[in-house]
């Protein structure tokens, strides 16, 4: 029976797991998504100025804030790419940690692909580690859980049977369980969603609230080469030991 798990943050990385399921709902795993759906690949990266970097020694498209209204996190945004595009899709969040997972398998879900991304991790072995990424306080940057990527989490666990939960899995599940009715309701109305929705981004809480919305899971894939070969510095990247991974992409599974 497979061994489900959810837990917070960088650390959640920590947990010997086979399978990582990267969850940030609002907005990096939606708008991957979204991407994946479409064909392209989605280089992951932190840091905007570091990915800039990456993007032009990668010879890569890097998407741009919500505000410049072309390619950027809002997951409508992205549904105009093509199976020959290749963008990085930085975020301080979801695709700031893909950067730290070391696992066998690593999967990005959410709402949109919650059953997809359960099956397939199912597919692929028994222990799964589902990663909240939450957000980060802007008064000095440590971790603030987030409702939204809490309730994405519970929504891929109550895929696994119920046995083969933890307790935090449980509690996720019932969390959103609880929820169920009303999806883009709950998120509309808790933190992350505010702040979109003021900034008048509300279509893409509509979108990253669309239960199953898409089969596409998006399957971490590596280079051969790294980071640190390609000619990034420790002042592109969130960590010394990010130079030596090698370079990562999602791609639809």
């Amino acid at each position: 029976m497979a061994q489900i798990h959810v837990e917070w943050g960088e650390r959640a990385l920590d947990h010997k797991a086979e399978i990582a399921i990267i969850v940030d709902c609002l907005s990096f795993s939606s708008a991957l998504s979204v991407a994946c759906a479409r064909g392209a690949k989605v280089f992951p990266f932190g840091l905007r100025d570091g990915a800039k970097q990456f993007a032009e020694l990668m010879d890569l498209q890097i998407v741009g804030k919500r505000k410049a209204q072309g390619l950027s996190l809002s997951p409508p945004s992205l549904d105009q790419l093509t199976p020959n595009d290749k963008i990085v899709l930085p975020s301080p969040n979801g695709s700031n940690l893909t950067l730290f997972a070391k696992h066998t398998h690593v999967l990005g879900g959410t709402l949109r692909n919650a059953e997809a991304a359960a099956s397939a991790a199912q597919s692929l072995g028994k222990d799964v580690i589902i990663v909240a990424a939450g957000e980060r306080w802007r008064s000095d940057g440590t971790l603030r859980p987030a409702f939204e990527d809490w309730v994405a989490a519970g929504a891929i666990a109550s895929y696994f049977e119920h046995d083969g939960l933890s307790q935090e899995a449980k509690l996720a599940v019932a969390s959103f369980h609880s929820i169920r009715d009303d999806i883009e309701g709950a998120l509309a109305a808790c933190m992350s969603g505010q702040e979109l929705i003021g900034h008048d981004y509300a279509t893409d809480v509509e979108w990253a609230a669309k239960l199953n919305a898409t089969d596409t899971v998006p399957v971490l894939h590596r280079l051969e080469k790294t980071y640190g070969d390609i000619g990034l510095t420790l002042a592109d990247v969130p960590a010394a030991s990010v130079l030596e991974q090698c370079i990562c992409y999602y791609q639809a599974h």
